[in-house]
């Protein structure tokens, strides 16, 4: 998915946050969002995804504010916020009369927690919403067929705290006898998760967890060209690919392989490239 001048208020606001969760002064806020302004301007085209443009602001952000993790603080209230959900979800599901819908529509809940988007939605209120509202009957077939098929999943993950609604989609997974390959950001980009994170929820202890990337600057998706060579073996031979949250999608939507990307809407940009409404459950399927 290519970059739209509609991105750019979005790139603006998400550096305002980043430097606001660092510092209170008002001038370093100001001679920051001016150099992300400087940096917009430079760019020749807007055929890159948007996050292989957002993973150069947060770049420049955390340079300037000798930063590694302006997010550092929300991914852990994220994180224990979702730990405290997650014996009741994983209840939920051991009633559930499908536990693979359940885990599945839970997994897509966890993708709320998101500071990369300017639409923001209460977690609990859109568990309640995931009960009731109803998936795509034809997506969630397909969905199903290849879950049954498959024996190698590649699971690349999104958020901190969207990693224990993953876990409890991953723990049925294991136990209908698939291998997962979970796949982290290496280094800290917004609310990504990281090696530290998948550690914190236990998903180590679970099954694999790889890092995607291969560079000193993560970004806010998958960005297959910078990818690590371990990570793009799995790509390639995986039986199949499930891929969390907008920035995947962004980023890999027009990728030659079949993905199914578990995501809630949060962007009018991806809701019409989707063809769905803001705040809908989407399982994607880019083939």
């Amino acid at each position: 998915m290519k970059t739209y001048l509609d991105c750019i208020p979005c790139f603006l606001n998400q550096t305002l946050e980043a430097v606001r969760m660092v510092s209170n002064d008002k001038d370093i806020h100001e001679i920051l969002l001016k150099k992300v302004m400087r940096y917009l301007c430079e760019i020749n085209s807007f055929n890159n995804s948007p996050p292989e443009i957002s993973r150069e602001v947060h770049a420049i952000i955390r340079k300037e504010l000798d930063c590694k993790d302006p997010y550092k603080e929300v991914k852990k209230k994220s994180n224990e916020m979702a730990n405290k959900l997650y014996s009741k979800l994983r209840k939920m599901i051991e009633e559930a009369d499908d536990m693979l819908l359940t885990a599945t529509k839970l997994a897509i809940v966890g993708n709320v927690i998101d500071f990369g988007s300017v639409n923001r939605f209460d977690v609990r209120e859109m568990i309640e919403k995931a009960i009731r509202e109803n998936i795509d009957e034809n997506a969630y077939s397909l969905f199903k067929e290849r879950v049954k098929k498959a024996h190698i999943i590649l699971y690349i993950a999104d958020n901190a705290g969207e990693i224990f609604f993953d876990k409890l989609l991953l723990e049925l997974l294991i136990k209908m006898n698939k291998k997962i390959i979970y796949a982290v950001k290496k280094n800290p980009i917004i609310n990504d998760a990281t090696m530290e994170d998948a550690k914190l929820a236990g998903i180590n202890a679970l099954t694999k967890v790889i890092i995607a990337d291969d560079s000193n600057l993560s970004a806010p998706g998958i960005l297959l060209h910078r990818t690590s060579p371990r990570f793009l073996k799995y790509f390639e031979n995986a039986d199949m690919i499930i891929a969390k949250g907008q920035g995947n999608y962004e980023s890999m939507s027009n990728s030659r392989k079949e993905i199914f990307f578990l995501l809630v809407v949060k962007c009018p940009l991806v809701a019409r490239n989707i063809g769905e409404k803001v705040g809908k459950f989407v399982i994607k399927v880019n083939k």
